[in-house]
């Protein structure tokens, strides 16, 4: 593989496996001429459905590396590490550790993910655990919020560390350096919240590279009256599901619009084009794939249940995050914290 971009994929990760992800790397190969993937899953059938794609100028871009174990999403992380090293997952890391790749993507499960990541490839300088990050839509733009899932039990300090990396993965994405940070919370009360997210302002609030702009409710994520929100990865992966629900109970509602009766289908269509537009843009799918952030490589981890489309959109964003070469930023970012830290202690 000698292009500039090279990607690897987890093909049988998901619950619908190769069936979205081959789809979904023959649309990004056409897209993007330069790019060449490594796809690891049971070679004859993932040859199986390429040539059903029936792509034959595509094959010397696309390179299947056979891998028969696979990763379920009911197999546990210690497992995972202990008996899966030559697993689909497994391999597709190796491959961003061994520099073959400058990213991979998977809709594996989360925890194993998490926990071959750390082994194979390493946490970064000062890191303590990783966090699932990723820029969401919101009225003004973007919003970066993690942890998105990975880690459910959060220190204070962890939640520091989520807040530098989330910066620097947000400068990155918009190019702005004067970025407003807050807490996930019940409110925005002082008082409100737990132990460690009371504490956790506190060292916000003492950290002089750290804009703080307090605690935010659910809601607020998608106003962007900040531009990063930091939280442990329960209260993270509710907030995102929440709201991709109710996304989609609005196309459910514009489709039942159009069922209706005269009356109200004329009423209905007044409104339909604008929710049709809406939907269009805050569609969960075209915004797949959040970064793990803290691990010394560019670990991009889709949906469980991402179609075609879906996980097109996470490719999209292992591209990204490849060209912006995130993880090596957010390392560096880390190690200067980590830095200054210490000269302070000093």
């Amino acid at each position: 593989m000698s292009s500039q971009l090279r990607l690897a994929v987890d093909a049988m990760g998901g619950d619908l496996g190769p069936r979205s992800v081959v789809p979904a790397c023959i649309r990004f190969l056409k897209k993007f001429p330069q790019a060449e993937l490594k796809l690891f899953g049971p070679s004859a059938q993932l040859q199986n459905l390429i040539d059903d794609e029936r792509q034959p100028r595509l094959a010397s871009r696309l390179e299947i590396v056979p891998c028969e174990q696979v990763i379920t999403q009911s197999c546990n992380p210690l497992q995972a590490v202990r008996h899966k090293r030559d697993s689909s997952m497994a391999c597709a890391l190796q491959s961003v550790a061994s520099g073959e790749v400058q990213a991979m993507v998977t809709s594996g499960n989360t925890g194993a993910l998490l926990a071959l990541s750390r082994n194979i490839l390493g946490n970064i300088e000062g890191v303590r655990k990783p966090a699932l990050g990723k820029a969401l839509p919101t009225e003004r733009g973007f919003c970066y919020l993690l942890d998105l899932g990975a880690n459910i039990d959060c220190s204070a300090e962890d939640l520091l560390q989520f807040a530098r990396m989330g910066i620097e993965a947000q400068r990155i994405h918009t190019g702005r350096r004067n970025l407003a940070v807050a807490l996930l919370n019940i409110g925005a009360e002082p008082h409100k919240g737990t132990e460690e997210i009371r504490r956790a302002a506190e060292l916000f609030e003492a950290d002089p590279k750290i804009h703080y702009a307090g605690f935010v409710e659910g809601h607020d994520i998608f106003t962007g009256v900040v531009d990063v929100v930091v939280c442990d990865g329960l209260m993270g992966n509710v907030a995102m599901k929440s709201a991709e629900g109710v996304i989609r109970l609005m196309g459910q509602k514009v489709f039942t619009i159009e069922k209706k009766g005269a009356f109200k289908r004329f009423f209905g269509q007044l409104a339909i084009k604008l929710l049709r537009k809406w939907r269009t843009q805050v569609e969960p799918a075209r915004y797949n794939g959040a970064c793990f952030l803290g691990v010394r490589g560019n670990v991009i981890k889709s949906h469980g249940g991402a179609s075609s489309e879906a996980f097109y959109r996470a490719m999209i964003t292992a591209k990204e995050c490849a060209e912006a070469d995130l993880a090596a930023k957010v390392g560096r970012a880390m190690a200067e914290a980590e830095w200054n830290r210490a000269m302070d202690k000093s």
